[in-house]
């Protein structure tokens, strides 16, 4: 039997990095298992999340299927836009205010801003265009056809795809005036691949035309791909999303980069199981949205080794290349950057008719946050076969005072989980432990919170002796 000197486990950079994609005994020890409604953006230690707030008042009970920011060329005029339950919303700093109506309730609305107005298509009814005030009008719409599904500008022209024909519709090149003209020619983009369009974003060097597991390149009315240039695109117009690291959409084979003069570059590899429990009713439904470091799926229900987690949210930080999973109390299903012209705003909005900003207050619209974070299985010596014994742990942490510590070995079933205790001590805290004759272990923070963002900063093992092999049988 020999003593081993105390050890540390933090939580320093790496993030969750599941089994699924690396094996526990290769796993790097700055990473976990698992994490819910924590983050690793400060280096060396784990944040609890930030909450949902309510702009406004709730404005109905159906899911919002769209949100669109407007935004004049002067930057006097703002306004957020929400569609639901076939009307459109707008909040220009107060309250929402129906400006248009009698739309197909179940479409999605897409935007884009161009020429002072922003356009709107929903894939059902005629393209209509808004200009902060008043309603939704017909002005500047040319004859751009009615019944399409995404809407885009690029180099000077509206375009609008319908996914049904795969024809990408154009209209001229915009005048000094700001007037819209043509609309009725269209390229057709490769209608025999038994693929539909589903989703438009331009890029510096061409527009991209996606289709479930193809993207094509627009460079302009006379230059297209002929082929595709990529073989993955996305089921999904609203996981496309843009941020400093350029677009990023999902796939069902995982979430990537879009890589100009190349393949796609996948960024979900480590995890890659809960890119495989996305039920495929929801791909349709994945809506992305992105802040200065991180891009964020609402990815909906999945169940992962047998649990279930509801209004689930991936979280990829680009600077550092690390994953974390969020779960909600209601569900986001569209997402838009508002700037009311004081304030940018992310704004999230869910299945119930609530529009939310996004990482804003300590909880869920009134709602404690919970949140888990397990360690992938420790060995601790080189040889794995090793027993130990470890009586006293340590714990740091700033604000976690009641989050409930506890630890699994290797004899126990995937469920059980031995009582530590509860942080009842501020920084830090020495608890004592009964852990015999395991070969490997894992530790456990979870609880439930609605005060400010703790800083979890790891455990320290304090007593821990080893006693040789396991014995043969």
């Amino acid at each position: 039997m020999a003593a081993i000197p105390s050890i540390p486990i933090p939580f320093l950079k790496s993030g969750i990095i599941r089994t699924a994609a690396i094996d526990e005994v290769l796993s790097p020890q700055d990473s976990v298992e698992f994490a819910l409604n924590v983050h690793f953006d400060r280096l060396g230690a784990v944040e609890l999340r930030k909450g949902l707030t309510l702009l406004g008042s709730q404005i109905g009970g159906s899911a919002i299927l769209g949100l669109g920011a407007y935004r004049n060329n002067a930057r006097t005029t703002f306004a957020a836009l929400a569609n639901m339950d076939g009307s459109v919303y707008s909040y220009t700093g107060s309250s929402w205010s129906a400006v248009r109506s009698a739309l197909t309730s179940t479409s999605k609305a897409r935007y884009t801003n161009f020429v002072d107005y922003i356009f709107m298509a929903n894939g059902n009814q005629a393209i209509s265009t808004y200009n902060g005030s008043g309603s939704f009008g017909s002005i500047n719409v040319a004859d751009l056809p009615s019944g399409a599904d995404f809407i885009e500008n690029y180099r000077s022209r509206v375009w609008a795809a319908v996914a049904s024909s795969d024809k990408l519709y154009y209209s001229d090149v915009v005048t000094t005036s700001n007037t819209i003209t043509g609309g009725t020619s269209f390229i057709q983009v490769s209608p025999q691949d038994g693929d539909k369009i589903t989703g438009l974003k331009r890029h510096p060097r061409a527009l991209l035309v996606f289709k479930n597991n193809y993207i094509y390149r627009v460079f302009s009315i006379n230059s297209t791909d002929p082929d595709p240039s990529i073989f993955r695109g996305t089921y999904s117009q609203e996981s496309i999303i843009e941020g400093k690291n350029g677009i990023s959409y999902h796939h069902p084979t995982g979430f990537y980069n879009f890589v100009f003069d190349g393949q796609q570059e996948e960024i979900s590899r480590p995890i890659i199981d809960i890119v495989r429990a996305i039920p495929r009713s929801y791909y349709e439904n994945i809506s992305g949205w992105s802040d200065d470091d991180h891009k964020f799926w609402s990815i909906g229900d999945i169940t992962l080794e047998g649990v279930d987690f509801t209004n689930v949210v991936v979280r990829y930080t680009i600077s550092t290349q690390v994953w974390s999973i969020y779960s909600y109390a209601s569900e986001p299903r569209s997402s838009v950057l508002y700037d009311d012209g004081t304030d940018l705003i992310q704004l999230i909005g869910d299945d119930a008719g609530k529009i939310f900003k996004f990482d804003n207050g300590t909880t869920d619209n009134g709602t404690a946050i919970f949140y888990d974070l397990q360690t992938h299985w420790i060995y601790f010596t080189n040889i794995k076969s090793n027993k130990k014994t470890i009586s006293e742990i340590g714990t740091l942490h700033e604000n976690a005072n009641g989050g409930n510590l506890s630890y699994q070995i290797d004899t126990d079933t995937p469920n059980k989980w031995r009582p530590i205790g509860s942080l009842q001590k501020d920084l830090y805290q020495v608890d004592k432990l009964n852990a015999k004759d395991f070969t490997r272990i894992r530790f456990r923070l979870s609880g439930s919170s609605s005060g400010s963002p703790f800083i979890f900063r790891g455990w320290e093992v304090l007593n821990m002796v080893t006693e040789g092999k396991i014995k043969k049988l």
